[in-house]
C-alpha cells in the first residue's frame, strides 16, 4: 500500500513546507527574558564569590602572612643557634716527635657556644703524651675563656664522675684540661657507649652554654692514644638508640 507524504495533501509548495521551528530558552536562561530577574541573579553570583573569599582566598592570605613572618623570623640572627659543620673522630700519630703529643683523637661540636656575636664551635680531644694522657675542651674563639665546664652528661657515666665539675687552673682559659689518668679513663668509657653526650660551658663573662656532641667510631679512634698511654682498652657495649636522639 503506497504511503502519502502529508506535505502533498496540503498542497503546499516545497518553498511552504520548511516550518518555522521556534527554540524554547532553557531553564537558566528564562531568567534573563523575565524583567527583574537580572538582579537576582547577580545578587546570587555575588553571594558566590563572598562564599568562595570566605572559603578559599582568605585562609590563603593568612597562610602567606604567617610564610612571611615566619622566612622574617628565621632570617634574625637572634633566633638561631648558629650550628657547625657535622664532623667525626679526627686521629692523628706523632713519629717525628714534632709535637708533644704521641696520639690524639678530637672531635667538633655540633652546634656553637658563646654569646651571641662571638660564638664559636667547641672541640673536645683525647691525648697521650710522655707524661699521660689527657681529656680537653677547648673554645675556638680567643675572646670566650671558660671558667669551667662540667658535669659531662653521657648516659652511663659514671655517676662520681657525674658529679665533677673542672676548672682551668688559671682561673680562665680557652681551654679546659682533665689530665687525671682514672678520670680520663672513665670519660673514655662513658663516650664509648653512647652516641652522643652534652658539656656545660661557664664562660668567664657569666655566660653559660652547653656543647653538643655526636660520637661516632670512637672507639677506633680512641684505641692509639690508650695504646701509646698504656691505658687499659674498652669494653664497648651497643649504644642505645635513644642516645642518639
Amino acid at each position: 500500500m503506497p504511503m502519502s507524504d502529508p506535505h502533498e495533501d496540503t498542497g503546499d509548495s516545497p518553498a511552504d513546507r520548511h516550518e518555522t521551528v521556534r527554540v524554547e530558552p532553557e531553564a537558566g536562561s528564562q531568567a534573563s527574558l523575565v524583567p527583574g530577574a537580572t538582579g537576582g541573579t547577580e545578587a546570587g553570583r555575588k553571594t558566590d564569590f563572598r562564599g568562595f573569599a570566605l572559603t578559599w582566598l582568605v585562609p590563603l592570605a593568612l597562610v602567606l602572612l604567617a610564610a612571611a613572618s615566619s622566612v622574617y623570623l628565621r632570617g634574625n640572627p637572634s633566633a638561631a643557634v648558629p650550628a657547625c659543620a657535622a664532623a667525626d673522630w679526627h686521629t692523628e700519630l706523632t713519629l717525628d716527635r714534632s709535637r708533644p703529643e704521641l696520639a690524639m683523637t678530637t672531635l667538633r661540636s655540633r652546634n656553637a657556644v658563646g654569646p651571641q656575636g662571638q660564638a664559636g664551635c667547641a672541640e673536645v680531644s683525647f691525648g697521650c703524651r710522655p707524661d699521660g694522657p689527657y681529656f680537653e675542651l677547648r673554645s675556638s674563639s680567643p675572646t670566650l675563656p671558660m671558667r669551667q665546664i662540667g658535669p659531662i652528661e653521657v648516659r652511663n657515666l659514671n655517676d662520681d664522675l657525674a658529679a665533677q665539675v673542672f676548672a682551668p687552673p688559671a682561673g680562665a682559659e680557652t681551654t679546659v684540661r682533665i689530665a687525671d689518668k682514672e678520670a680520663v679513663e672513665l670519660i673514655a668509657y662513658a663516650i664509648a657507649n653512647s652516641l652522643a653526650f652534652r658539656i656545660p660551658i661557664a664562660f668567664a663573662d657569666g655566660e653559660a652554654a652547653v656543647a653538643e656532641f655526636k660520637s661516632y667510631h670512637f672507639s677506633t679512634a680512641v684505641r692509639p692514644v690508650l695504646f701509646a698511654c698504656n691505658m687499659r682498652s674498652l669494653q664497648v657495649e651497643p649504644p642505645s638508640e635513644e642516645d642518639d636522639e
